[in-house]
């Protein structure tokens, strides 16, 4: 149908389609498979998956190369990485591989002793076997970085801690 002002195809007989102002996904037959809802949706780097943005909440939505939205974040960022993908916002951080399925933090980072964990509205750190080492206390944390340090946020100030949960910077 003349339905839509651009039509792209993105392999598979799957089409992102757009109308004056929004983006979704069809098929060949024309049956909608996202939601013509999104500002834009494109090819995420050298991933078999594709990004729909919703810039009003500065949402983010991964969607797998079947067309299913395996993730949706609002407020949201997201960092391509050599090996996975990164989506995250203030109060959330989730990991991918490049098909879409949701990696673990200690798949991703299989050299670290400590995990970032959110529990309730506080995060903290579990070790690999998910036991809790660093209270959660946080308003926000980082992974361990290579060298060993995390990021700690609490009442809108950072600070930094080591592998071992001692605070390193106040």
């Amino acid at each position: 149908d003349n339905n839509y002002t651009n039509i792209e195809e993105v392999g598979n007989n799957y089409f992102i389609v757009a109308n004056d102002k929004n983006n979704g996904i069809i098929d060949l037959s024309g049956k909608s498979l996202v939601e013509l809802k999104y500002n834009s949706i494109v090819k995420l780097g050298n991933t078999d998956l594709l990004q729909a943005n919703i810039s009003s909440t500065s949402t983010i939505s991964l969607i797998n190369k079947n067309m299913q939205i395996v993730a949706t974040m609002d407020n949201a960022s997201i960092a391509v990485e050599d090996s996975y993908i990164r989506i995250y916002s203030n109060t959330e951080n989730k990991y991918f591989d490049f098909n879409g399925n949701e990696l673990q933090a200690k798949e991703v980072f299989p050299n670290n002793k400590l995990f970032a964990k959110k529990i309730g509205n506080k995060w903290g750190f579990v070790d690999y076997d998910g036991n809790l080492k660093v209270q959660n206390e946080y308003d926000m944390v980082t992974e361990f970085n290579e060298y060993g340090f995390a990021g700690i946020k609490l009442d809108d100030k950072w600070g930094v801690i080591d592998e071992n949960g001692n605070i390193v910077v106040e």
